[in-house]
């Protein structure tokens, strides 16, 4: 399924799925080809023909979306979000995923890294359901926090 949220995420892939002109045997085919290409169990292919065939399409990233939350949930897996000013090598991932593990008691977390420049340099991470809880590393976090302290002084100041 994340495989196929990668392949939905580009316009023309979408697009092509959801063009009502495009006969379902067509969209068949190239759902098959994907299907062949990623190595897609054939339980996956026939979800996807059957949501072709009851012309639900335009859900395909919900229910991707909807079935990894299932997965996780089953599984007790805890998606963390790594936002970083650089690409974070599979080592650090991996150190960061021990301790994310360690502190929401999960039995396996998958790591998701976002580059954000604007972070200047460090982390974020975000995890817990729906994100809740988050974590700041980051030079601009830490800017932030400097700056929201001095406001804080200045206010109390000229109190």
């Amino acid at each position: 399924m994340e495989v196929l949220d990668k392949y939905l995420d580009d316009k023309q892939v979408f697009d092509f799925f959801n063009n009502p002109t495009i006969f379902d045997d067509k969209k068949k085919a190239v759902m098959k080809s994907i299907a062949d290409a990623e190595r897609f169990s054939s339980y996956t292919l026939n979800l996807l023909n059957l949501v072709i065939d009851k012309k639900r399409t335009s859900i395909l990233k919900e229910i991707v979306k909807e079935f990894e939350e299932l997965y996780n949930e089953i599984t007790d897996t805890e998606i963390a979000i790594v936002t970083s000013a650089i690409k974070i090598s599979t080592e650090q991932l991996a150190q960061i995923a021990k301790k994310i593990q360690s502190m929401s008691g999960a039995k396996n977390v998958r790591m998701k890294n976002v580059v954000d420049e604007s972070l200047i340099a460090g982390f974020m991470v975000r995890y817990g359901k729906d994100g809740s809880r988050f974590i700041d590393l980051s030079v601009k976090g830490q800017l932030d926090r400097i700056a929201a302290e001095i406001n804080l002084v200045d206010q109390a100041a000229f109190a």
